[in-house]
């Protein structure tokens, strides 16, 4: 596990900083084939019938990101145990930003391919086209301990007052939360305009990524989150979505 080791210069502050620590399972990706059921970038959702393929309002087929398979994460105590997370948002030159997204969560899955998909029913030129990423990939998870990410209005709110300029500005380096994730801290390439805060849980967190060609824009990433209420309650109707760019 990789954790967040405080430099000298903050060593006075160590209290305040460790009691922002959360834990997060960073995501690397690799240009491989996935069982219906794994973590993926992208492919073909764990589907046993094209009638589940999700539409959107105008009843069409939304772009599907990303699955996590729940029993791949650890330390991730506010997530169910089992089951498997879907991210979808809806096709159009926005990446669904001012449409509504979807987020489902499966509960109870089978692992027998005969019963099940094997390729996304609506893959084809223009739907990999409209993707934020070149290839589809699997996922691997490895746990990270990490500060409170710079990027959020939280950050200053709760730093700006008690460190020097010179503190402030080593620890806002430090927390520079890029790369892809779920759990911990989201990074905001502009302004946290989700307002992320200590009642808030990253569900996902899509950054630039050479493997698979992730980019959102222009060097940009997206951000999924959900009320910790309403992630106890399973209640994925409330999760929000953000992405930016340069």
């Amino acid at each position: 596990m990789i954790t967040y080791e405080i430099p000298e210069i903050l060593k006075k502050h160590e209290p305040i900083i460790k009691k922002t620590f959360r834990y997060s399972n960073e995501i690397h990706f690799k240009r491989e084939e996935t069982k219906p059921w794994e973590s993926k970038l992208g492919g073909c959702p764990y589907l046993k019938n094209i009638k589940d393929y999700p539409m959107d309002e105008a009843g069409e087929p939304m772009l599907f990101l990303a699955q996590i398979n729940l029993a791949d994460l650890e330390k991730l105590d506010e997530l169910p145990e089992r089951g498997l997370l879907q991210f979808y948002v809806v096709n159009d030159d926005m990446f669904g930003l001012d449409s509504p997204v979807l987020v489902r969560y499966i509960e109870d899955y089978e692992e027998n391919e005969e019963h099940l998909l094997k390729k996304n029913p609506y893959e084809n030129e223009e739907y990999e086209g409209a993707l934020p990423f070149s290839h589809s990939g699997k996922m691997y998870f490895k746990t990270r301990e990490m500060p409170m990410s710079s990027s959020l209005d939280l950050f200053r709110e709760t730093f700006k007052n008690e460190l020097s300029e010179a503190e402030y500005e080593k620890l806002s380096d430090d927390c520079y939360s890029s790369n892809s994730r779920i759990g911990g801290y989201p990074y905001f390439v502009q302004n946290d305009y989700l307002g992320f805060d200590d009642d808030d849980f990253l569900l996902l967190q899509l950054d630039i990524d050479d493997e698979c060609g992730i980019m959102f824009g222009d060097a940009g990433n997206c951000v999924f989150s959900i009320p910790k209420d309403a992630l106890r309650n399973r209640d994925f109707s409330q999760v929000e979505y953000d992405w930016q760019c340069c």
